[in-house]
């Protein structure tokens, strides 16, 4: 018997809650199948994609797909206002917002503390709830860039240790989203990253190769694209920043001035040489869309379809909006095969989850405690490379505490345990499940509501075997007509779906 022949024989049990619980088990070896048995729509595909703009206005499900990719924020009531938008008025409406930086922490442009640990490690917790107030309260495709790009230029507060230099960070993160040419040139000079990468300590004679290495690696062109001799030459001419403060500052007394070939060009370079050569080369641009591809679209794009995005990067002079424009607006991202081909990460699943459920205001600690119990501690990457993602997120330890986090929250529960969870005040609170319902249309259908909870929460259609599933554990043993959102009983039957719904390993994707 296959695993598709088993899961037709677990929809005829008659036990829902078993039926979900081996479904799940069987679904989840599906997730971490190696890459070669990856399910066909996350396979490489051949040939070139489809950007054409699609001009048919967004169903509900499309509208939760596009927040989905773009916010950690897919709610009923954001879908819903763009329902019948075409896919360019709704993606300028996520481009064209307004939003004023965040107030940084008070401390941050006070002067690092080096000579007592425990003063400067009591800015590292204030530094992770800054951006976690931040990304769960605002609905936000800059805040998604700010991740993005974080994990791009990765630092991590233990190695650069001043919270001030890792918030300067991350406002300049902020502030240049949309322009990567300016950011990655701003991310030069900035304090947490010369710290990182020992970029401080590189003078004249002495160079040192981590940021040359990085840079070209992991910040503008991949491994294939640049040689050995290049990065010796880039460490040379990256010579001579210093850090005074909360400023990375040059100070070309300490720069080698001297002659240099970087990617085939010979000259007295200097580090803005390099960043001018970096970006006019093509592997660039190739790199960055691969980037976007990854985050926004798919995680295993062909040659052709990253060679085709990064001719839109290159022609739009690595303006993030005008490329987001094109390919969150394209027929490509639109098909079928896309939807569900990303695997969350702790972010997009533990903010999705209080947005959706509108419970916002959980208590902060909890949530960047939960993050880092699933991998993904803010400000925190394993590595210079950052988190890896996609299948790396799902493991046979985190899916079931993925699990056990998303079930116990819609329960008002901390993770596995009979605690409460607490608000942001100290407050016991729990998501109000029944004004999540009341929110959706058709709110006393009981098969509606699984069909309405169904298609906000997971991010493929459900098969009618799974709906009548979702709708006995739903029920407990009531009639569809029994089914009454005011009844006391609606709370705990609520409760009973969203786990249910949870526990799915399509709820791990988007």
């Amino acid at each position: 018997m296959n695993a598709d022949d088993f899961l037709a024989a677990v929809f005829d049990m008659k036990e829902p809650r078993k039926k979900v619980n081996l479904i799940a088990k069987v679904r989840m070896f599906r997730l971490l199948k190696p890459a070669d048995n990856r399910p066909s729509h996350t396979r490489n595909r051949l040939g070139m994609i489809n950007l054409a703009q699609r001009a048919t206005p967004l169903t509900f499900e499309d509208a939760v797909h596009l927040l989905r990719r773009t916010t950690f924020h897919p709610t009923w009531a954001a879908a819903s206002a763009l329902v019948g938008k075409t896919p360019a008025e709704a993606v300028q409406a996520l481009l064209n917002v307004v939003e004023s930086p965040p107030e940084p922490p008070s401390w941050a442009n006070t002067q690092p503390e080096f000579t007592d640990f425990a003063a400067a490690a009591r800015l590292w917790p204030e530094l992770q709830q800054w951006w976690i107030e931040r990304a769960i309260t605002l609905p936000s495709l800059r805040e998604r860039l700010v991740l993005l790009w974080h994990n791009t230029f990765s630092t991590d507060y233990m190695t650069v240790y001043a919270g001030q230099w890792m918030v300067k960070q991350s406002q300049l993160i902020r502030a240049q989203a949309f322009d990567f040419k300016t950011l990655a040139s701003t991310m030069v000079s900035n304090p947490a990253i010369l710290q990182y990468l020992n970029g401080n300590q590189s003078i004249k004679g002495n160079p040192n190769e981590n940021f040359a290495r990085e840079w070209f690696e992991l910040f503008t062109l991949g491994v294939g694209n640049y040689s050995e001799a290049d990065v010796v030459e880039a460490a040379r001419a990256f010579t001579g920043w210093r850090i005074s403060g909360n400023d990375g500052v040059y100070n070309r007394g300490f720069a080698d001035l001297g002659q240099k070939t970087i990617l085939g060009q010979t000259g007295a370079w200097e580090w803005g040489d390099v960043v001018r050569i970096t970006f006019e080369q093509d592997a660039c641009a190739r790199w960055v869309a691969r980037k976007l591809f990854m985050a926004f679209v798919e995680f295993y794009p062909n040659a052709e379809a990253i060679q085709q995005i990064g001719d839109i990067v290159k022609q739009n002079a690595f303006d993030m909006k005008a490329v987001l424009r094109i390919l969150l607006t394209s027929e490509h991202f639109y098909d079928a095969s896309i939807r569900g081909a990303l695997i969350k990460s702790p972010a997009e699943l533990i903010i999705g989850l209080s947005s959706t459920l509108q419970a916002t205001h959980v208590n902060r600690t909890y949530v960047i405690a939960s993050m880092m119990r699933l991998t993904q501690e803010p400000f925190y990457p394993p590595t210079v490379e950052g988190w890896k993602g996609h299948h790396a997120w799902i493991t046979s330890s985190t899916f079931p505490q993925r699990q056990r986090y998303a079930e116990s929250f819609v329960d008002g529960r901390q993770t596995g345990s009979s605690s409460k969870l607490m608000d942001k005040t100290g407050k016991i609170f729990a998501p109000d499940v029944v004004a999540f319902i009341r929110q959706l249309p058709n709110n006393n259908d009981a098969k509606k509501v699984v069909e309405n909870v169904a298609k906000l929460m997971l991010p493929v259609p459900t098969t009618q075997a799974q709906r009548d599933v979702l709708l006995e554990i739903m029920l407990a043993g009531a009639q569809v007509y029994e089914w009454d959102i005011d009844l006391p009983s609606a709370v705990q039957r609520v409760k009973f779906l969203l786990q249910a719904i949870v526990r799915m390993p399509e709820y791990q994707l988007m």
